[in-house]
């Protein structure tokens, strides 16, 4: 349909006024400018135009244009760039999306059920299936052990997971994937996170700057599980406004070990549901191009686990290793103590300190444990509380030693109080069912006595 045609004067008003006081960013109404614009011409004694016909004249500029000059230029090549099609993949594990999001939802701790904050999700997905192959769940911020951990679980074979969850549904999700992509976060973008996937021939695509589309898969999927995740006790929703007057840690009950058993659970029911724009499962999809998947298992599993792990690079000492002022040992670096041509990469698992991993001559990687036996495993983070606990207080001596001490007080104060409180919660729960029985009892003889 044509415009309407209107006076030259007029069309010179609403061009200026379109142009002046609409393609700007303060973004004013099209009410506020239509009434300016028909003031304008009031006063130099025109017909003022309808704002049917206002609209249509806005409706001829490029819709682009329009965008670029009230949003800005990237919010306009967001919304009209061409989708390149660069991450849409054919095949399974041909590409695979990763992300993180922090989980709507306040969970508690295992102990005293008091809330703690609220858990990480990484989440990984396969573009051509719609699988979701891999996750993970902690507390900790985003990092190369999340990513490695949901990697690892994403390639391993889904079998024995599957079974320790008591789940019968199937996850066939499997195999080294051809690429990921990621964001430009620090923990896709270090050194080590790239060597690692080139020493496995992963191929790292990232998300060109200001194109979210490229990530838009795995961010839907994160925004379809944290729906099934508003449905949980102690769901903070999405927003302050959707979450109302919901008093979300009042109502927290979830500890993390639940938390992620429940979230293991969500997957393989998405995995096994119509996915509206494949018309099937994901996991049929899978089965159906199965066929056609170039990816593999890594036949070392562990191997390819470790090589994703943070890392740090240390000289070989007569007393082997020190990492965080602890000492590590394997024999294996008898032959090492001693020589200047370098330092060893060493790799450590941050949820467990007791062990390490060194990389050796071509590549060989072999695992060194604490020297100082007597040290119980440890995580980094409560390593590093024990020793701040232990400067607090004075101790003296060697950082094994007093950690040492330290952890087996702690332990042992905290299975002590497991301890009673689960015969507080015996007790509690022996006189109130004793109660029970003998009101029952009474009102069975009261029954018995009145027939």
């Amino acid at each position: 349909m044509g415009l309407v045609m209107v006076p030259g004067d007029v069309e010179d008003i609403i061009e200026e006024h379109l142009t002046r006081y609409y393609l700007r960013r303060e973004r004013p109404s099209l009410a506020r400018v239509v009434t300016e614009i028909r003031s304008a011409c009031r006063e130099r004694g025109f017909q003022p135009p309808t704002r049917r016909t206002v609209q249509r004249r806005l409706d001829a500029i490029d819709a682009r244009e329009v965008m670029k000059a009230r949003e800005g230029a990237k919010a306009a090549r967001q919304r009209f760039a061409p989708v390149t099609g660069r991450n849409r993949s054919e095949r399974p594990l041909d590409v695979v999306q990763i992300d993180h999001t922090p989980a709507d939802i306040i969970l508690v701790d295992s102990f005293e059920r008091k809330p703690v904050g609220r858990p990480w999700v990484t989440l990984a997905i396969d573009i051509a299936t719609r699988m979701v192959t891999g996750y993970h769940v902690s507390f900790e911020a985003p990092s190369r052990l999340s990513v490695a951990l949901c990697l690892t679980r994403a390639v391993a074979p889904k079998a024995e997971f599957l079974a320790d969850l008591e789940c019968n549904a199937p996850w066939p999700a499997q195999g080294k994937p051809v690429s990921i992509h990621v964001d430009n976060g620090r923990d896709f973008r270090s050194q080590a996170f790239q060597s690692a996937c080139a020493e496995w021939g992963i191929n790292l695509i990232y998300r060109p700057p200001g194109s979210p589309h490229f990530g838009g898969h795995v961010e839907r999927m994160i925004g379809t599980m944290m729906g099934a995740v508003h449905l949980l006790p102690g769901t903070t929703q999405s927003s302050v406004a959707a979450k109302g007057g919901y008093d979300a840690e009042a109502m927290a009950a979830m500890t993390l070990r639940e938390f992620d058993r429940w979230f293991a659970l969500e997957i393989c029911r998405y995995n096994n549901s119509i996915h509206s724009s494949l018309g099937c499962t994901p996991v049929a999809k899978w089965e159906e191009l199965a066929g056609e998947m170039s990816g593999d298992i890594p036949f070392d599993m562990e191997a390819f686990r470790v090589s994703f792990l943070p890392s740090e690079q240390r000289q070989v000492r007569r007393d082997g290793i020190h990492l965080f002022d602890l000492r590590y040992w394997s024999d294996a670096l008898a032959g090492y103590v001693g020589r200047r041509d370098g330092k060893v990469v060493v790799r450590y698992d941050p949820r467990d300190l007791s062990s390490v991993w060194i990389e050796l001559d071509g590549g060989r990687c072999v695992e060194a444990r604490y020297r100082n036996l007597e040290i119980p495993p440890v995580s980094l983070w409560e390593y590093r509380e024990t020793m701040q606990k232990a400067r607090a207080m004075g101790k003296v001596g060697t950082n094994e030693l007093v950690l040492a001490e330290l952890i087996r007080q702690q332990r042992q104060i905290e299975g002590e109080s497991r301890a009673l409180t689960k015969a507080e919660r015996r007790s509690r729960e022996s006189n109130s069912s004793g109660s029970g029985r003998r009101g029952s009892g009474i009102r069975g003889a009261a029954t018995s006595r009145h027939r």
